[in-house]
């Protein structure tokens, strides 16, 4: 999908209207009648739903995020960051926009040992379809996605939400699944679920870029025995993050640009699962791209580009897996991306 997206668009450069036009249309299938809002989040009828707009919105700009989000009564967890950055950067007392900054980190939204913004779960993609708590309804159960745990509450009712968030002790087991984020390995680094990071700064230090290369799980519904879906992992997603920020009066702020990328190199996968006893399918890609291709046509604070998605020859149970058998082995990827307004190249190599 991310292929044929990548496609899409560069058949379509220069042509702004053919594409917001495609992927509207795309939008407005997807929303009518597979996704509302309730509560204050979204209602959607299944993960293939949400993933599907997850996809289409992710690098849509603000005002198109906004518009959708004004017609679902919904407000995302991309829109509540946004706003949060243009206010904080709005201070011009020091004492002020402290303040401000520690009710952000109770919310999730502020990291005070790195003075930026930052997200109160995991998967940073998901932005675009979660509220700011994390919270989306899927099917008929609604879940907390948090920077450590998956919160599922089986009922689907918010009060039970509540109920668990003020007094996890109380609740009834039965009702209320917690499923710890047991992150996946890689061979190099050692620093599980975010493979690798780098960050660069203009000069001066006034604006600085953080792109890095994540993966998380892929996932299926299959028939539960005792009735109903059952989510399980059926193999693994590898994502880019681009991410600019400006520095404000207290800390860094989002700022907005346009942001490219070149394939250099895959060599992923190979992963040996001890149960299965086999390895799974390598996807192996070392023909560099001859230039950049163009992620994002309206300018955006943070990016994301998928690159790449397999399935395991059979599926894990349950998900997230509680045994380390299945690690995926990175060994090649190279990828160089530039923001087009400051002409930086960075390049992201993991052997």
């Amino acid at each position: 999908m991310a292929a044929m997206s990548l496609s899409i668009f560069n058949a379509c450069q220069k042509s702004d209207e053919l594409i917001d036009q495609s992927i509207d249309e795309q939008l407005l299938d997807v929303t009518k009648p597979d996704v509302y809002s309730e509560n204050g989040y979204l209602v959607v009828k299944s993960f293939e739903t949400a993933d599907s707009l997850r996809l289409m919105l992710q690098n849509k700009s603000l005002e198109e995020q906004s518009i959708w989000e004004n017609q679902m009564g919904l407000k995302s967890a991309k829109t509540f960051r946004a706003q949060a950055s243009d206010e904080l950067a709005g201070f011009e007392n020091l004492t002020e926009a402290k303040k401000y900054a520690e009710e952000l980190v109770k919310e999730g939204y502020f990291n005070m040992a790195d003075s930026s913004l930052c997200y109160p779960f995991m998967d940073f993609t998901w932005d675009c379809i979660l509220n700011k708590n994390g919270v989306i309804k899927i099917d008929d159960v609604l879940y907390c996605f948090q920077n450590d745990a998956q919160i599922s509450i089986i009922d689907g009712k918010v009060e039970t939400l509540n109920q668990y968030l003020n007094n996890p002790s109380d609740c009834d087991t039965s009702i209320v699944k917690i499923y710890s984020f047991e992150k996946l390995k890689s061979t190099l680094p050692t620093n599980y679920g975010t493979v690798e990071s780098v960050r660069k700064y203009s000069e001066g230090g006034g604006v600085r870029w953080t792109f890095y290369f994540k993966y998380g799980q892929a996932t299926m519904e299959i028939p539960n025995p005792n009735g109903g879906l059952h989510t399980i992992q059926n193999g693994l997603k590898y994502y880019l993050y681009f991410h600019k920020e400006k520095k404000a009066t207290f800390g860094w702020r989002d700022s907005k640009g346009y942001f490219s990328v070149q394939h250099l190199s895959y060599d992923l996968g190979g992963n040996y699962d001890v149960h299965e006893g086999a390895y799974f399918l390598r996807y192996v890609n070392m023909t560099p791209a001859s230039g950049y291709t163009q992620v994002n046509y309206s300018e955006l604070s943070n990016v994301y580009l998928d690159v790449r998605q397999w399935n395991f020859e059979w599926p894990l149970d349950p998900i997230p897996s509680s045994y380390p058998g299945t690690a995926p082995i990175i060994n090649n990827f190279s990828c160089n991306g530039k923001l087009i307004s400051h002409d930086l190249i960075i390049n992201l190599t993991i052997n």
